[in-house]
């Protein structure tokens, strides 16, 4: 099967949508600066983290996505980096996307997230992933198993309804201790 545009024209253009989508992801971030109240007002089992310590798992979660990013666009070859980015752009960035909506309809208010996911996130993620398709026709069974995964996680979100899921239970108690161990309250109201 053959690259749908020329290799250099595809590197441009699928490296400058990947640094949207993780400008993007800064933003998202940004925009949830208070979910730890929020966290705390709408699950049944909070953890009781601090501002301090949200923050900290912020900033280290926008630094990971892009360093990803970083790393990916290094790479010469087109397939190569649609290939290293296709997990942060097709997973994390839409996957917490839908999670983010799927709060949104399933609590019938604000989630923090929300607006960035949908007028930043989704359409640059959304543009990167296409951008992937020009690269090559056969990431499509590859997208097509990132969208059957978010289904999975919407009804996961919805299957676990005001329980937080393990996994970012395991992210709080890390980003507690982090911020206790930087001298930061890692729960809230904590000195």
């Amino acid at each position: 099967m053959e690259p749908t545009v020329a290799p250099e024209e595809s590197r441009a253009q699928l490296v400058g949508s990947l640094w949207w989508v993780t400008a993007a992801m800064a933003l998202h971030e940004l925009e949830e600066w208070n979910i730890a109240s929020w966290t705390a007002r709408n699950f049944t089992n909070p953890t009781g983290i601090s501002d301090q310590a949200v923050w900290i798992g912020l900033v280290v979660v926008t630094a990971i996505f892009a360093g990803w990013i970083l790393a990916a666009t290094r790479l010469h070859s087109p397939v190569a980096i649609a290939i290293a980015a296709l997990p942060p752009v097709g997973l994390v960035a839409m996957g917490n996307s839908v999670q983010h909506i799927t709060w949104t309809l399933l609590f019938s208010e604000y989630a923090p997230g929300v607006a960035s996911v949908l007028l930043l996130v989704i359409p640059t993620a959304g543009f990167a992933l296409w951008q992937m398709l020009r690269v090559h026709r056969a990431f499509a069974p590859a997208i097509a198993v990132c969208a059957g995964l978010w289904v999975v996680a919407a009804v996961q979100v919805v299957a676990t309804g005001r329980t937080l899921q393990p996994f970012q239970l395991v992210l709080q108690h890390f980003f507690i201790g982090v911020a206790e161990v930087l001298g930061l309250p890692g729960i809230a109201g904590g000195g």
